[in-house]
């Protein structure tokens, strides 16, 4: 301990600077990693909860293939009462407008009285104040008015409504005006999706969402001493085709499934600010070890066994790990806060309506940054530690201040980096473990770590280079050169050093440069996409604030109210929703087809590109399939693809595959006579709407919303408008992607200063001797911000080149086997332009404080301390 303490923590008291560098680097790489973990398990667990906290005490439920089911089925299924207590449910959406925060969505609760009491405690505030039960005659009195409803206590609060009062709510399309007939205290069902629920008779459900004779799902409450499993078993043999029975979690669980390539890439990425904080763990050892050689030294003359000198350095790098754990634990709090802001827009509009929320720190995430971030840190030490012990004392005495500096390259030390680029060439071509790219994400570390080991051929080959230019313009500006041909004479005397701080900006920057053409080239295929695809003039859908919401209908009315329009050349009625299909969820879509063929358009990827294959699949058992259903599930055009049916699975053929940027789970298309043939006649979620040559898109929306005001609520988007919209929120999907990237890339421009600081302390000598001879304040301020500007040049142009490589492996290997999508390259000129531009600026403000300390130094002190 005596050792520790004289060894360690003295001088971490002697330079703070680079502790305090080395501590935030770790605390920022494990505040993100755990960050991103609670962000994804918030995102998962708020609709878990939502279904576990609704669910009740129901272990089973029964439930259709697509939508619902129709209630007139319940006859057939009166056999499950001898297995416990049955209700139905029906689920649906409803929007609040208020004063202050614009909109409030609330989750719809349709329920049977007399039967979901034994299932759902409900504790209405009223009869708790007065210390008793609601006797089920009196809670439904409550409900026996279609439009009465119930909302929680907390909803109440928070917009200052009480029991009696009317409240508009717009559910689907229409705004209706209900009354509040009760309150239920904050437990149980009020407690889910923040209390933003309104709780409903089934009947007057059915008749405000516009599904007269349907219901979502029939909840069982098994009798007690029941084996669940074996009693899911023996109740899916008696159900009739096209319904199953399944626990509550299977629902969380689809959408997990769902959410899993997504969240296995931002946790990719994540790790990638933790990688570059280890090179500041490497960086900090190795100069301790080089500026302690004496210290060594007399260590090993004393006789400390070379086992000690390793674990001494392992300490100090443990140290600065739990340090570093300590700080980022706490931060990863609010940055889980700011990242599930970044994804929330991406998760309700590409895969599920959720109320997020960050969980609090527990101990599976102090598992997990303990059990990361310290074994890492231990590894990144070890290779320095190790050259320690290996230290000869009496050489370690000799050469107290400076380790043996090499300016001559040698070849040999390319063919790790080398080795790394082949392995991964190999690993880009290998399949997907169980859908998820991660032999690409190992082709990514390889091509990183290529990278890193790259670095001292590169600064030698930078050497060379601004040795060469340096030369010639000190014949033509002596006066401005001296500084640069300094920077450049120190920086090669210091290769092996400065080259661990050059390789973790360079992997950031690589990192950048990568998502940034991976990103660019993805944006501008979409804008081909939507440019292509997006041929309609106007498109209509309930003004719900969730994108996949299933629920919301358009009315009849509506419908006829854009078909009287005399602007309208045709209307398109889009139905979809959510369709079980193997372990995880596809979409199910429905168009008239002919419509289609006479003014839409797709992007047909097989089997020839043309739009006329769509009639083989009008009023047929035949479907249109996205390019990520057909890359995931390996089925191309031509095959057949199994769909489970009301009636039981069936058999379709696949006529196309088109190319899809809408979501990642995939899309399945089949004409609308198709879909009413197997569930019946539905109502669209949306409308597209085509209008004759001379016609204006903008006067035909504000003629059709004005023959709605004040009985139907839609969103009429033009084409311009939701092409924007697109475009919106494909930005703000990757917007957590660059704030990952340029935590990484903060992280190192802190090893960046740290480096340059080390070699101001280590050439205390050579810097007086600079001053002796007459160099002032502003000459060597100016010669450290020129090796700040050489160490970031470097980074950068090693990182433009290998984020280029790596964004070949993020377009055809990651984002194909992740989601299926087909990118076409481009690269963005302008943005990295932009950003090698800021990279130097960032690098010279680096090297502003090194600078001054450097300018600082007085002769006399210098050559004493020396």
């Amino acid at each position: 301990m005596f050792l520790v303490r004289q060894f360690i923590f003295r001088h971490f008291a002697k330079e703070w600077v680079r502790a305090i560098v080395a501590v935030l680097g770790i605390a920022l790489g494990v505040a993100v990693v755990v960050s991103v973990q609670m962000a994804n398990a918030g995102s998962v667990r708020g609709f878990e909860t939502a279904i576990e906290t609704l669910s009740g005490k129901a272990a089973l439920e029964i439930v259709s293939s697509g939508p619902g089911f129709d209630e007139n089925r319940l006859q057939g299924l009166q056999w499950l009462a001898g297995y416990g207590q049955a209700t139905p449910v029906l689920e649906g959406e409803a929007t609040y407008q208020t004063t202050t925060s614009g909109h409030e969505s609330l989750r719809v609760l349709g329920i049977d009285i007399l039967s979901d009491r034994s299932i759902r405690d409900y504790r209405l505030l009223e009869f708790d104040r007065q210390q008793r039960e609601p006797s089920t005659r009196e809670f439904l009195d409550l409900l026996i008015d279609p439009a009465s409803i119930i909302l929680t206590e907390k909803f109440a609060q928070r917009f200052g409504l009480v029991t009696g009062s009317q409240i508009r709510l717009t559910l689907g399309d229409r705004p209706q005006n209900f009354v509040i007939r009760g309150l239920l205290r904050n437990e149980g069902p009020a407690r889910a999706i923040d209390g933003n629920l309104v709780l409903m008779d089934i009947a007057a459900a059915q008749l405000a969402l516009n599904r007269l004779r349907w219901i979502d799902r029939l909840e069982l409450l098994p009798a007690s001493g029941t084996s669940l499993e074996a009693l899911r078993e023996e109740i899916q043999r008696r159900l009739p085709a096209g319904l199953q029975v399944q626990r509550p979690a299977r629902r969380g669980q689809q959408v997990e499934k769902m959410l899993q390539a997504f969240h296995f890439n931002l946790t990719a990425l994540s790790y990638i600010a933790l990688l570059v904080g280890l090179f500041l763990i490497y960086n900090t050892i190795s100069v301790s070890v080089i500026s302690r050689r004496e210290e060594i030294g007399i260590l090993r003359a004393l006789g400390v066994a070379r086992r000690t000198v390793v674990g001494l350095f392992l300490a100090e790098a443990a140290a600065l790990a739990v340090a570093g754990i300590l700080v980022g634990l706490p931060l990863a709090r609010l940055m889980a806060l700011g990242a599930l802001r970044l994804t929330a827009t991406t998760v309700k509009t590409l895969y599920v309506a959720t109320a997020a929320q960050a969980p609090p720190l527990d101990n599976a995430h102090w598992l997990l940054a303990f059990g990361t971030a310290l074994p890492l840190a231990l590894l990144a030490a070890a290779m320095p530690a190790l050259e320690a012990s290996h230290i000869p004392p009496m050489a370690a005495m000799r050469s107290a201040g400076r380790s043996e500096a090499t300016r001559n390259f040698r070849w040999k030390s390319l063919w790790l980096p080398l080795c790394l680029f082949a392995l991964a060439g190999i690993l880009s071509s290998a399949k997907p473990v169980g859908s998820l790219p991660v032999l690409g994400y190992a082709a990514a570390l390889a091509i990183v770590l290529g990278a890193a080991f790259l670095c001292p051929g590169a600064l030698h080959a930078a050497r060379w280079i601004g040795e060469t230019i340096v030369a010639r313009l000190w014949h033509r500006f002596p006066n401005t050169a001296i500084e640069w041909r300094l920077a450049m004479a120190n920086l090669a005397s210091s290769i092996p050093r400065i080259s661990i701080s050059v390789a973790a900006l360079a992997v950031s920057l690589s990192m950048l440069a990568a998502i940034a053409v991976m990103i660019g080239s993805f944006r501008e295929t979409v804008i081909y996409w939507v440019e292509q695809t997006l041929r309609a003039d106007l498109y209509l859908r309930p003004a719900t604030r969730s994108n996949v919401s299933v629920e919301a209908t358009v009315s009849p009315e509506v419908e006829e109210a854009v078909r009287r329009h005399p602007q309208v050349a045709g209307v398109d009625r889009f139905r979809n929703f959510t369709l079980p299909y193997g372990e995880g969820l596809v979409t199910l879509s429905a168009g008239d087809f002919n419509v289609l063929l006479e003014h839409g358009k797709l992007l047909i990827k097989e089997p020839s590109g043309h739009l006329e294959v769509l009639r083989e699949a009008i009023g047929k058992d035949a479907v249109v399939v996205s390019e990520s259903f057909s890359l995931k599930h390996s089925l191309r055009a031509g095959g057949q693809v199994t769909l489970r049916m009301p009636g039981g699975p069936r058999d379709f053929r696949v006529v196309a595959v088109y190319y899809d940027y809408s979501n990642d789970r995939g899309v399945i298309v089949m004409d609308q006579k198709t879909l009413a043939k197997y569930f019946g006649p539905m109502a669209p979620t949306s409308l597209t709407i085509y209008l004759r040559p001379d016609a204006s898109a903008d006067a035909v929306r504000a003629g059709i919303l004005k023959s709605l005001e004040g009985r139907y609520r839609v969103f009429i988007y033009t084409n311009s408008a939701l092409r924007g919209e697109v475009l919106r929120i494909f930005d703000s999907t990757f917007a957590i992607t660059y704030a990952l990237e340029l935590i990484a890339i903060f992280v190192a421009i802190l090893g960046i200063a740290s480096a340059l600081l080390t070699l101001i302390l280590e050439r205390a000598r050579e810097l007086a001797i600079l001053r002796m001879v007459g160099a002032d304040q502003g000459q060597v301020r100016r010669m450290v911000v020129a090796e700040a500007l050489v160490l970031g040049g470097v980074s950068q142009t090693i990182g433009l080149g290998v984020g280029l490589v790596l964004s070949l492996v993020l377009i055809y290997v990651i984002n194909v086997q992740s989601f299926g999508w087909t990118i076409q390259f481009h690269l963005p000129v302008g943005f990295l332009l932009q950003s090698s531009l800021l990279v130097l600026v960032a690098a010279g403000l680096a090297g502003l404080y090194p600078a001054r300390r450097a300018a600082r130094m007085h002769a006399v002190e210098a050559l004493t301390e020396e």
